[in-house]
């Protein structure tokens, strides 16, 4: 009899990925780049902005969890909370002024008083998709 080998624990999907950070799409395409392949750069509107500030309440959890040398998923998950908010308000800031694009997107964190603040910066930009050569053909 023959027993098929295992996955190491580490290579099984988890069955919960819900519970596991990530991040939410937005509403406007973003890159770190400073074009976006596949489309034309139209208008350039400017620079935009989202930045958040956030708490981290439990503190005798976390100092226990980074002492024994986990990762402290508290406050991971508060950090892509923030970071997520601050993502949104540039996108807000981005729409309100007419561009449907985010490029050249940056990302910033440190601490002010005890306090984790996210910022998130990059330049507004109206874009369209560009034609490719077999479609301008077609077109009449």
């Amino acid at each position: 009899m023959m027993i098929a080998p295992r996955d190491p624990p580490s290579y099984r999907p988890d069955p919960t990925p819900e519970t596991e950070p990530h991040c939410r799409t937005s509403s406007v395409l973003t890159s770190t780049m400073n074009d976006l392949p596949g489309h034309r750069i139209i208008k350039l509107i400017g620079t935009v902005h989202g930045l958040t500030t956030c708490a981290r309440k439990d503190t005798k959890s976390f100092l226990k969890s980074v002492g024994n040398g986990n990762e402290a998923k508290s406050l991971t998950h508060m950090l892509y909370n923030a970071r997520d908010q601050a993502i949104e308000r540039m996108v807000r800031d981005c729409i309100s002024r007419g561009g449907n694009a985010i490029v050249g997107m940056g990302f910033g964190e440190s601490e002010v008083l005890g306090f984790a603040q996210v910022s998130v910066y990059g330049t507004a930009v109206f874009v369209e998709r560009e034609m490719k050569a077999e479609d301008r053909y077609t077109l009449k």
